[in-house]
């Protein structure tokens, strides 16, 4: 559908198959030119010279044991639910575990394209940006090295959203409480539909975690044993929390990252409660979104809800921050359109100061940049992925903070599918 309301033929499939073929390929030969080969890319983006080390010391011999002694691996700071997940890899050889993982992995980078789609029915540059930006994301890197799960629960936000504005609302509540149950903190998002009223989506979503999360595991570990499971990685969460945690040079927590610009952790508990303030400042900017139901508002949400976490969640490592392609693209369209449109001076500089942090956030988050400073050490250190993203929040806040009736997208699409119930 156009701007106007006016519908349009659809676009045909083949072109974004031919950018996304492109991409890849170019994205391929990048890497290659660069590291070389896959080891050498792997040890360049952070410590642990192993491809999929989370995986192979944490996933595997947790799924390997958790049914005999009922406890986690040292280091896993999961669900018991995602723990009993990992039970059929840890039943083969970690060779062929590993091989599996992979497939795991490819799913969740699936996950991540499926914006795309709805990028390309409204734009073809807009789904090329959000391919180029993906291929090249550091933090999508850093996820695949290390073999965690932020593709694969963000990814699950992502298929929530594409189902929902599809009308499929008991499909997305399930797709979510499937996420939130192997990582909590992607239930963020369920605050769009608090403020929407969704009452169907947030029972669906309460009744799929509790199943997941509680009903299965206590099943299968018994109600003593998932009770036990839960003390002890609530024991370790806290531990590394107050120890190693916060001194990790790959936190882009607001607090870690300030402590490490002035050198001092004294001020922490003042940075934690500014963190906390500015997110809530957040949330209350999307419900001002969501409520006045204005142009994009469930995908602004979502892109909002993801760009406060750094301010609030202590466990914000690098590949947390595979959303921030989606959240990019949703700024690179919006400050196209009001380009085009804006008449006003005012306006017209909020929207190049807006397009001016998005280039930083472009810039900053990219492996190109990751390359151009050459240690990943130095990269982690100086919040890169931090500024990044704050630089993002601040162009988004900058442009949703504007008029509805000037966003590029009407009314009715940034709805699901109505409201097929």
């Amino acid at each position: 559908m156009s701007p106007s309301g006016e519908r349009t033929a659809p676009r045909p499939w083949w072109p974004a198959l031919l950018i996304l073929a492109v991409v890849a390929a170019a994205a391929v030969v990048y890497y290659r030119a660069v590291w070389g080969d896959v080891a050498t890319l792997v040890a360049a983006l952070d410590h642990c010279k192993e491809l999929y080390c989370d995986f192979t010391r944490q996933y595997y011999p947790t799924g390997r044991d958790v049914l005999t002694t009922g406890q986690p691996s040292n280091g896993y700071f999961y669900s018991s639910f995602f723990a009993l997940l990992l039970v059929p890899f840890g039943r083969v050889e970690l060779s062929t575990a590993v091989a599996l993982w992979s497939l795991v992995q490819l799913v969740g980078i699936g996950l991540l394209l499926l914006p795309a789609i709805d990028f390309y029915r409204e734009s073809p540059r807009a789904f090329a940006l959000y391919v180029v930006l993906l291929a090249f994301s550091m933090p999508l890197l850093h996820n695949l090295k290390w073999g965690q799960v932020s593709t694969l629960v963000t990814g699950g936000a992502f298929a929530t959203l594409f189902l929902y504005r599809r009308g499929r609302v008991t499909a997305a509540a399930v797709v979510l409480g499937l996420a939130v149950a192997v990582k909590y903190y992607v239930a963020v998002v369920a605050f769009a539909f608090l403020l929407r009223r969704d009452w169907r989506f947030l029972a669906v979503l309460a009744a799929t975690v509790v199943l997941f999360w509680l009903v299965i595991p206590t099943a299968v570990l018994g109600p003593e044993g998932n009770w036990q499971f839960y003390v002890t990685v609530r024991e370790r969460v806290a531990h590394a929390v107050t120890t190693w945690m916060p001194e990790d040079i790959n936190a882009q927590y607001l607090p870690s990252v300030a402590g490490r610009w002035l050198g001092s952790a004294a001020g922490r508990g003042v940075w934690r409660w500014l963190g906390y303030g500015l997110f809530a400042a957040n949330l209350l900017a999307v419900a001002r979104l969501v409520v006045r139901r204005a142009p994009r508002a469930i995908e602004w949400a979502f892109a909002l809800l993801f760009l406060g976490l750094p301010l609030a969640i202590e466990t914000s490592w690098p590949h947390y921050f595979v959303y921030l392609p989606f959240a990019q693209t949703l700024v690179a369209l919006e400050t196209e359109f009001l380009l085009r449109n804006s008449v006003s001076t005012s306006s017209r500089l909020v929207v190049w100061v807006a397009a001016t942090l998005l280039l930083v956030s472009i810039i900053l988050a990219s492996m190109p940049f990751f390359q151009l400073v050459g240690r990943w050490q130095d990269y982690s250190q100086y919040g890169v992925l931090f500024v990044a993203n704050l630089s993002l929040l601040i162009a988004a806040h900058a442009l949703t903070l504007r008029p509805a009736a000037q966003s590029g997208r009407p009314v009715s699409a940034a709805a699901p599918a109505g409201a097929v119930r």
